[in-house]
């Protein structure tokens, strides 16, 4: 015969579970977890703001350099260019004058009186000789820079600050000068500026002083030589 189970036979089988109850948390506790997800972002704002910071200064001395640049940049007429080597003679002109010009140009650095991030260079030039002058040109020299040209400083700007240097400056109209001539040819040039192309002009006038035609040669020019002395 069956016998009936206890009552208590079904409880005494299946365990009692415990009712679950969140994990207790101190308040000081509570802070630090939350504030694991700001703490690693923190590095990588820090980050963010550097490189803007970067950026906005490289941009500004981006800017302030072609500032400098446009702001001594010259008017140039147009004109077929004729490049030539440098340290070699070439004919030019319609005289077909003698000219020769160093590839290694010099590098002076500022002087007082010109503005901040600009620098004084230099290029040797030798003219030969002319049996007459040339009373219906306009010479002019010309360095070209990234796009840029600048033309020559003068005895004249020179002179002030560095008198020696000024005694040997070239200047554009003697291109058109019957005798010869070996100097420097001075530029005003950002000081970013380690090499660019030394263009000779010739402009032909007209009886009413006017250019009627343009007669270029280029020679390339490094100013990567430092020079301190006063030749």
């Amino acid at each position: 015969m069956k016998r009936n189970a206890p009552e208590n036979a079904w409880n005494a089988q299946t365990p009692e579970q415990e009712p679950w109850n969140e994990p207790d948390y101190t308040p000081d506790q509570l802070p630090e977890r939350r504030s694991g997800g700001s703490a690693r972002l923190l590095p990588l704002a820090v980050c963010a703001v550097l490189l803007v910071v970067l950026l906005v200064e490289g941009a500004f001395f981006w800017l302030k350099g072609r500032q400098l640049a446009w702001q001594n940049a010259v008017y140039v007429p147009d004109a077929q260019q004729s490049m030539y080597q440098a340290d070699e003679s070439f004919a030019f002109g319609p005289y077909q004058r003698a000219v020769k010009v160093s590839g290694q140009g010099e590098d002076l650095g500022p002087i007082t009186g010109i503005a901040q991030n600009e620098k004084i260079v230099r290029a040797a030039v030798s003219l030969g000789v002319m049996n007459d002058a040339a009373w219906d040109c306009d010479g002019a020299f010309y360095l070209q820079c990234d796009g840029v040209y600048y033309r020559n400083l003068g005895g004249y700007e020179l002179e002030e600050e560095h008198p020696e240097w000024a005694m040997r400056a070239l200047e554009g109209f003697e291109l058109c000068g019957p005798g010869m001539e070996e100097g420097w040819v001075y530029f005003l040039v950002p000081e970013s500026v380690s090499e660019g192309t030394l263009w000779l002009h010739w402009l032909e006038k007209n009886d009413d002083y006017d250019t009627e035609s343009v007669q270029t040669a280029g020679v390339a020019v490094q100013f990567d030589q430092e020079v301190t002395g006063n030749d």
